[in-house]
């Protein structure tokens, strides 16, 4: 048996359907309730951004990675 999801497109203000089987329903149902998220559009992007390992924020990112500018690096002395 087959179960329907209603998705809200915030931006487009129109609805889709996906298909998915019943026991991924019930799935998301448990994981939508443990995690408090109020509806399962916002469920999928958390689980969409986890699984593509995105930042909620980029400030620090490259914290560690950047070293100090050296005298090489001003335009003046920069050969194009």
């Amino acid at each position: 048996m087959k179960a329907y999801i209603y998705l809200w497109c915030y931006r487009l203000y129109m609805n889709t359907t996906i298909q998915v089987k019943q026991n991924t329903l019930e799935r998301l149902k448990k994981l939508k309730e443990l995690r408090n998220f109020t509806s399962y559009d916002e469920l999928i992007n958390t689980l969409i951004e986890e699984a593509m390992d995105i930042p909620k924020t980029m400030f620090g990112i490259d914290k560690g990675k950047l070293k100090k500018f050296s005298k090489e690096d001003r335009l003046e002395f920069r050969n194009y």
